[in-house]
């Protein structure tokens, strides 16, 4: 295989199953490279979910040794050094958007059953990694999810510290840093606002929907602008997206008045949800073809915005 060109061998690696491009990634650096290089047209492992969870004797049988997943790459003396920093400054892998949020990484090889036998695998990776021998484990294995696939990623109680992610692989090229998943499920408090946003933006390659749930919804006029940037500009990076927050009225208005007085939608969200409990609804002015209707304990109004340059 050495003696193909590159072309050749990527046809060659195309040919492989996850586990034996693993073993093939192994045998040197400028395999791990190729394939890091070509990952999107490769094989993946795929999982249903990625999460974390807090520990629980039920899972016991179900810890990974870390050790299995440590291989070989170049640790220069610079990236050392910003690593012994890391260490010494105590930055976390995570960062807990509850109270005593989960700090072990979940995944289920299959969906969730009545049972509850489906089958599990449970890292427990440092939250402070306290040397630089755990900062090479974590290292590696967030480089073995990054190759993974997950039909679901759920973050309610945890998520990944992107400070931690950028110290970590140190702006390398050759691999990308995403998750890849389908569905992603992320909490969020207003403190971890600017973090959990770009763990989403920078850290997610989603190809179905982004929903986020708000759960201290009194946001600055600043942060409801960074959400309403993210609507209108992230479209390239989430097909859909859903945000669920008691007050959603001032993101609303923005919307509605980019719908109807924007030029330009091409790098807009096409689906997206602003789901709100807000009892201070106001009909945009813009409304036209409006229908109401009266549930049982909603009241529904559906109706439509001409956009001023292209009025059908």
């Amino acid at each position: 295989m050495n003696s193909l060109p590159n072309e050749a061998r990527l046809d060659v690696l195309k040919c492989l199953n996850f586990n034996q491009l693993f073993s093939v990634k192994q045998t040197n650096f400028y395999f791990r490279n190729l394939i890091n290089k070509y990952e999107g047209e490769l094989a993946r492992m795929k999982f249903y979910s990625l999460s974390m969870v807090k520990e629980n004797p039920r899972f016991v049988n179900n810890i990974v040794d870390l050790e299995s997943g440590v291989f070989e790459f170049t640790l220069n003396d610079q990236l050392k050094e910003k690593w012994q920093a890391a260490v010494d400054k105590s930055i976390p892998l995570f960062l807990n958007i509850v109270e005593h949020g989960g700090n072990f990484v979940c995944i289920n090889k299959t969906k969730y059953s009545p049972t509850g036998k489906e089958p599990r695998y449970l890292l427990t990776l440092p939250r402070f990694p306290k040397n630089i021998e755990e900062m090479i484990i974590v290292r590696c294995w967030l480089e073995h999810l990054f190759n993974c696939a997950f039909e679901l990623a759920y973050f309610s109680t945890s998520v990944f510290n992107p400070q931690m992610i950028n110290i970590l692989f140190d702006n390398d090229k050759t691999i990308p840093l995403q998750f890849n998943i389908q569905t992603g499920i992320l909490g969020m408090y207003k403190e971890l606002f600017e973090n959990i946003l770009k763990f989403s933006l920078n850290h997610l390659l989603v190809s179905g929907s982004l929903n986020i749930s708000f759960i201290d919804g009194n946001f600055t006029e600043q942060q409801t602008n960074i959400l309403f940037n993210i609507l209108i500009n992230e479209g390239d990076k989430f097909p859909k997206i859903y945000f669920t927050c008691p007050m959603l009225s001032k993101l609303y208005d923005l919307i509605t008045e980019y719908i109807a007085t924007s030029r330009d939608f091409s790098r807009m969200v096409l689906v997206f949800n602003l789901h709100s409990v807000c009892t201070t609804f106001k009909l945009s002015e813009r409304a036209e073809n409006v229908e109401i209707k009266q549930g049982s304990e909603v009241k529904y109004t559906k109706y439509q915005i001409a956009n001023i340059y292209n009025p059908k």
